[in-house]
C-alpha cells in the first residue's frame, strides 16, 4: 500500500535518476517497517512550468501509508525520503516539502486483499504475499 508521490517541476529530475529514487524510497520503507517490497509504489508527477501544483513547495513528497505506526517511525520515514530524494536528485533540502498521510489498514487494498493495520499482519500474512510471486 504505501504510495509515495514526488511532485516535481517538469523536467527537473532526469529520467535515469527516477528508478534510483524509487529504489531508495522502497528500501527506506521496507527497512523501517518490514513491509514486502512489492507493496511500495512510487509515482512521479511532472508539473508543467507556470502551473500551480496545489502543494506548498516546488518539490513535494506526498506519502500515503496505513495508520498505526508511531510518530517516531513516521518521522524517520519522512525525513529519510527527503534525504534520499535530495541526495540522488541534487535538489536542495530547503526546496523540498513533505508529509505522510495515513488511512486505516481496512481502507486500503494490495493485490486484491484488504490490509490489516500495521503490527496485525502475522507471519502468515507475508508468506501469502510472497507465495503469489
Amino acid at each position: 500500500m504505501p504510495v509515495y508521490e514526488c511532485i516535481i517541476p517538469e523536467g527537473s529530475v532526469a529520467m535515469e535518476l527516477r528508478p534510483k529514487i524509487a529504489t531508495a524510497f522502497t528500501d527506506i520503507h521496507c527497512n523501517t517497517t518490514g513491509a514486502p517490497r512489492s507493496f511500495v509504489h512510487v509515482i512521479f508527477w511532472d508539473v508543467p512550468d507556470g502551473t500551480d501544483s496545489g502543494y506548498p513547495d516546488k518539490y513535494y513528497i506526498d506519502g500515503h501509508n496505513r495508520a498505526g505506526r508511531t510518530l517516531e517511525v513516521k518521522e524517520t520515514i519522512r525525513q529519510s525520503l527527503v534525504d534520499a530524494f535530495c541526495k540522488i536528485s541534487g535538489i536542495d533540502h530547503t526546496k523540498v516539502g513533505s508529509r505522510i498521510n495515513e488511512a486505516p489498514g481496512g481502507w486500503t487494498m494490495e493485490a486484491g486483499h484488504i490490509l490489516p493495520n500495521p503490527g496485525e499482519e502475522g507471519p502468515e500474512y507475508y508468506l501469502k504475499e510472497h507465495a503469489a510471486d
